[in-house]
């Protein structure tokens, strides 16, 4: 550890350092977007420009890719249990061979859920305000890619703390772009 982190954790001394990273992680995103941050403009003008209605199509497409991977992986271990889905999920996450695949995709499948709303209020905020479309399509695009990323490093990045500090960088991006296409929408409003 270098001598800077050690003294940044020294001046918050009542959690570990990762709960502490876990739990500000929901806040920057929106602070940073609120006083006029976001994903640079030399980042996102890398990004190919996406029509609202696609971005929001593809977005809905990630969500759901881990719910249809943990749905055949869980063909493998056992049969669809359409009456009692959820408690059949326990049964298989025990599973010695795919149990923990099952399991980050459910979880994934979740997170995506979660990211979803604020997309896609962002896409149509700014798209309904008149943020140009090239801006729109192209911070679409970048909140894609980070969730493909996350999905990536959630399913198949193992367990280390370096792929959740992984998984905690791109989730922060792409929320911090769906909170940036926000902003843009409410400066347009104004």
């Amino acid at each position: 550890q270098d001598l800077g982190a050690r003294a940044i954790r020294a001046k918050i001394p009542n959690l570990p350092w990762p709960a502490r990273v876990r739990d500000a992680m929901s806040v920057w995103p929106p602070m940073i977007a609120f006083f006029g941050g976001g994903v640079p403009k030399v980042v996102y003008e890398l990004m190919p420009e996406l029509s609202p209605p696609k971005a929001l199509l593809a977005s809905v497409f990630l969500y759901n890719m881990p719910h249809m991977v943990r749905g055949y992986l869980r063909g493998k271990v056992a049969t669809l249990n359409a009456s009692s889905p959820n408690t059949q999920l326990e049964e298989v996450a025990k599973d010695e061979t795919y149990g923990d695949l099952i399991m980050r995709a459910q979880w994934t499948h979740k997170n995506g859920l979660e990211s979803f709303p604020v997309f896609a209020a962002g896409v149509i905020a700014a798209t309904v305000a008149g943020v140009e479309r090239r801006i729109v399509g192209k911070l679409a695009a970048f909140h894609l890619l980070t969730r493909c990323a996350y999905s990536a490093l959630y399913m198949g990045g193992g367990t280390s703390e370096q792929a959740g500090y992984g998984r905690a960088v791109v989730w922060m991006l792409s929320l911090l772009s769906s909170c940036q296409l926000l902003k843009l929408a409410a400066d347009a409003s104004k």
